[in-house]
């Protein structure tokens, strides 16, 4: 049995991963900044800890005696870039990690954290990953998450609309997708790794091309005529804007979807070759169907 702490609170990820851990026998603290959510923590069997993810005298008591640490990004504070919020994130977590003498970190990152400023937003993650890095006698293994499927559901507003599905890169390029459930089973199995070593371990469910996409939704929603827009960065960024997203964020998305047409976004990945994750497609089409006809 080991003492292990989850940044996370009760999200879609540790949903699945507080119910594991606890019925492997450990001992489970959940980080959460809602005492509204300590009771259900609770009856999971796990311990609550209701505070903030940018103390550190907070983080570093929660984590202090952990045989294990889980990160997860949940949040910045602040109006600075998404680039210095991640900076500062990562900065408090090492902090804690270091006052608290934690051994073994699991951290959950993302698919472009191998690369520069050039995958958009998703460089948040090699920041934190390169921050941590700097950690002396740490274990750390950084859990590379594709999309997720959830994200798909982005989609429902041009699908009713224009009966379209709208990105800066063609319906050709083949996509990688995944679910909470994949995601939590591979942290579950990091953190119960014996030997562990720094390393990285990429979490994949299915790949998709936008084509597959729209055949899909097209036969579950009945559109018959659905279909694939590609559209310029410039023409993503505006549209971003005139929705009320930030430069800032406009900037960092447009650059993740133009990344994607690029075979090196996906190169470490298909280089590690990981085996597939159990969700599909088609395991969360009815959720969409639903969202749809709401």
């Amino acid at each position: 049995m080991m003492k292990i702490t989850l940044i996370g609170s009760l999200g879609h990820i540790n949903r699945y991963t507080i119910p594991a851990l606890v019925a492997q026998g450990h001992d489970v603290t959940v980080i959460t900044s809602s005492q509204d959510r300590v009771a259900e923590i609770e009856a999971l069997g796990a311990q609550a800890a209701v505070g903030s993810i940018f103390d550190v005298a907070f983080l570093t008591k929660a984590f202090t005696s952990a045989d294990a640490v889980y990160l997860m990004v949940t949040a910045f504070l602040g109006e600075e870039t998404a680039y210095d919020a991640a900076t500062k994130l990562a900065t408090i977590y090492k902090q804690a990690l270091a006052n608290a003498q934690v051994k073994r970190i699991v951290n959950l990152s993302s698919i472009g954290a191998d690369q520069g400023d050039e995958v958009g937003v998703l460089h948040i993650y090699n920041i934190i990953e390169g921050i941590l890095a700097t950690l002396p006698d740490v274990t750390i293994t950084n859990v590379r998450a594709v999309g997720f499927f959830s994200n798909m559901y982005g989609n429902l507003a041009t699908i009713k609309a224009q009966h379209a599905i709208v990105h800066n890169y063609a319906d050709t390029v083949e996509t990688g997708w995944t679910d909470p459930k994949d995601i939590s089973a591979a942290i579950v199995t990091a953190l119960n790794d014996p030997q562990p070593t720094n390393g990285v371990h990429y979490v994949i469910s299915q790949w998709l091309t936008g084509q597959e996409i729209v055949a899909a939704f097209a036969d579950a929603l009945n559109i018959p005529d659905l279909h694939w827009v590609q559209i310029s960065d410039d023409q993503l960024r505006a549209g971003m804007l005139q929705s009320g997203a930030s430069e800032d964020a406009a900037q960092g998305f447009t650059l993740m979807g133009a990344a994607q047409r690029n075979e090196a976004f996906y190169a470490d990945l298909r280089k590690a070759a990981p085996v597939l994750g159990t969700v599909k497609l088609t395991d969360i089409l009815p959720g969409l169907v639903a969202a749809y006809q709401k």
